[in-house]
């Protein structure tokens, strides 16, 4: 019997974000995210503009800086929670999430301790961080798709259930 081919980064990837059962529960995980940096409010907003659906989710968390941002958001299986019962998550996988839809761009927006930095995912899943001159309180996510207005209205009613 001969070994199995080792799966790449991306074959990995790819098969973390299909586990996803339903590709809405990145609601959930963002919003867990949200919950355990800190943030008592968490808003998810629904736009359809010239064919592209944004969806935004806005938290008042702690945010983060360029080594949170390197290590923990763009880095699998990497948490800080771990051991911290206070916080929902622990696996390192919860923004991955966002990938079960696929989006064809993903923009984070986010400051802390004096660095405000922008996070832009390609549909590919490679991205470029960019330093932002104005700071933001908590993190801003924003997911772009293409879709028909229909297919908006269908994502948004499913997204409210």
């Amino acid at each position: 019997m001969s070994e199995p081919e080792p799966l790449s980064v991306d074959d990995a990837l790819d098969r973390l974000v299909n586990q996803f059962a339903d590709a809405m529960a990145f609601f959930r995980e963002l919003i867990q995210n949200a919950i355990d940096a800190g943030s008592e409010e968490v808003d998810v907003e629904f736009a359809h503009d010239d064919g592209m659906m944004i969806v935004r989710v806005v938290d008042s968390g702690a945010g983060m800086n360029r080594e949170i941002i390197e290590t923990r958001l763009t880095r699998l299986f990497s948490s800080s929670k771990d051991g911290d019962r206070t916080k929902i998550g622990k696996f390192g996988i919860g923004f991955v999430s966002v990938f079960a839809i696929n989006p064809d761009a993903v923009s984070i927006d986010t400051s802390r301790d004096g660095e405000h930095w922008r996070i832009v995912f390609d549909d590919k899943r490679r991205f470029s961080l960019i330093r932002r001159e104005e700071p933001i309180e908590g993190t801003t996510i924003e997911i772009y798709k293409r879709a028909t207005r229909a297919e908006f209205e269908q994502f948004r009613a499913r997204a409210r259930e």
